[in-house]
């Protein structure tokens, strides 16, 4: 389903740096970001009981495992010095 969302410039930008990291489309991206989000809010909110040191090892917990695989690619800086430089004409 295609679907249209305003988003903040700084967070489609930080989304798009990501999908350049990664080497995806925002098309393929975007989906993993929010079912990410949904999964990181359902299971993740800190119960009463649960000690802030055990709720923040379960989100390093799911940023290891959301990033699992990635490839390593290009720093969000050199990405924007790269498109700097071309649209420079350098």
């Amino acid at each position: 389903m295609k679907a249209t969302i305003d988003l903040p410039d700084d967070l489609i930008t930080e989304v798009k740096i990501e999908a350049a990291r990664q080497r995806k489309k925002l098309k393929e991206l975007v989906p993993e970001l929010v079912r990410a989000g949904l999964r990181a809010n359902r299971g993740l909110k800190p119960s009463k009981s649960q000690k802030s040191s055990e709720w923040l090892d379960a989100w390093v917990k799911l940023g290891a495992e959301a990033t699992k695989g990635a490839t390593s690619g290009p720093t969000a800086t050199e990405i924007l010095a790269r498109d700097r430089r071309r649209l420079d004409g350098g």
